[in-house]
C-alpha cells in the first residue's frame, strides 16, 4: 500500500519521473533537502486507523524546511499538518510540498498514514535531554510553575487557540480558578504556556458541570467542554502537566473559598509515577490502574 501511495504522491505533486522501485519504507524526514532523520514505525494505528511513524527529538532552526521521505527510493512529499500540538510553529503543508519551521526547538513528528487521510502531527520533543520536562503517554507530572489558560470559542470569538505565543490573561487560571462571563454558549479547552493542549477525549463536546481534559499528544479529533451562558465560576480540581486536568463549574461560595497553588502544589492530586511495560510485544505506559499507548491514548 505504501508503494502505491508513494507513486500517487509523486504524480500528484508533478514530479517528472515516478520511482518504480519504491518499497514500503523506511520512512523519515528530509531537512533542507539533505539531512535525513529516520521515522521508525510507532505503536499501534491511531483511533482513525492511520499507521504511525515517529521521528523523535528533531532539532530545528527557524527557516528549516521539512519533507517526508521514503528512503527506499528517495521520494519526498508532504501531507496536511494536524492542527494541534505545535502546529503554530510551522507553515506550509501539502499544498506547499513542505513544512517550514518558524520557531527553533526540538520536536517530535508523528507521520500518520492512511489512504486519502494522511496527516503529520508535530509536538514538543519529549525526553530529549532538556526543555520543559513532563510525563509521557498520559502519565502527567508536577504542574508547578506552569500557567494554564482557557482557550476555544468564548463569547462568540476564538480565544487564544490559534496564536502560539499570544495568551490572554483574561482567561488565565489564577489560584486554580477562573471566572468567565458568558453572553452566549461557549466551548473551552486548556492550553499551558509551553503550548501543550488539553482537550476532551470523547466522540463529541463534553457537557455537564465537570469534565476531565487530557493532554492531546498525538491523538485527534479533540473536543471541548460546553459551558452555559451567564457567570461561570470554574475551578481546577486537579491538574497534571502533560496529563489530565479536572475542571468543575461551582457556585460562588465554593469558588471564593477554593485555592490551588500551582507553585506550592497545594490541593493538587498526587499521582502515581508512570512506568513502562511490554504487553503482547507493544510498549505501554502504566499509571495506577490505567494503561496508555505511547501517543497518550488509553488502552483497555
Amino acid at each position: 500500500m505504501r508503494k502505491i501511495f508513494a507513486l500517487v504522491a509523486l504524480l500528484t505533486m508533478g514530479m517528472v519521473a515516478a520511482h518504480a522501485d519504491c518499497q514500503d519504507g523506511p520512512y523519515g524526514l528530509k531537512i533542507n533537502g539533505s539531512k535525513v532523520v529516520d521515522a521508525p514505525k510507532f505503536g499501534d494505528p491511531d483511533a482513525q486507523g492511520r499507521v504511525q511513524y515517529k521521528a523523535s527529538c528533531v532539532e530545528l532552526a527557524a527557516g528549516d524546511e521539512i519533507q517526508l521521505i521514503n528512503q527506499s527510493c528517495d521520494a519526498t512529499w508532504m501531507v496536511d499538518l494536524d492542527p494541534y500540538g505545535s502546529y503554530q510553529n510551522f507553515e506550509g503543508g501539502k499544498s506547499a510540498n513542505k513544512l517550514t519551521c518558524k520557531v527553533a526547538g526540538s520536536y517530535d513528528f508523528y507521520i500518520k498514514m492512511k489512504e486519502n487521510d494522511d496527516l503529520v502531527y508535530v509536538g514538543p520533543g519529549e525526553n530529549c535531554g532538556g526543555g520543559g520536562g513532563g510525563g509521557e503517554g498520559g502519565g502527567g507530572s508536577d504542574p508547578s510553575g506552569y500557567k494554564f489558560y482557557a482557550i476555544g470559542w468564548i463569547n462568540g470569538a476564538d480565544a487564544g487557540e490559534t496564536a502560539y505565543d499570544t495568551y490572554d490573561d483574561k482567561y488565565l487560571f489564577k489560584d486554580g480558578k477562573l471566572t468567565i462571563e458568558c453572553t452566549m454558549g461557549s466551548y473551552i479547552a486548556i492550553k499551558d504556556d509551553y503550548c501543550n493542549y488539553y482537550y476532551f477525549h470523547g466522540s463529541e463536546n463534553a457537557t455537564g458541570n465537570k469534565v476531565t481534559l487530557e493532554w492531546a499528544s498525538g491523538w485527534s479529533p479533540c473536543y471541548k467542554w460546553a459551558i452555559l451562558e451567564g457567570t461561570q465560576y470554574i475551578i481546577m480540581r486537579s491538574v497534571e502537566f502533560k496529563g489530565n486536568i479536572e475542571l468543575e463549574s461551582v457556585d460562588k461560595a465554593t469558588y471564593d473559598a477554593y485555592h490551588l497553588d500551582l507553585e506550592g502544589i497545594e490541593n493538587t492530586v498526587v499521582t502515581e509515577k508512570a512506568h513502562k511495560v511490554f504487553v503482547d510485544g507493544q510498549l505501554r505506559i502504566v499509571r495506577g490502574d490505567r494503561m496508555f499507548d505511547l501517543t497518550g491514548r488509553e488502552v483497555f
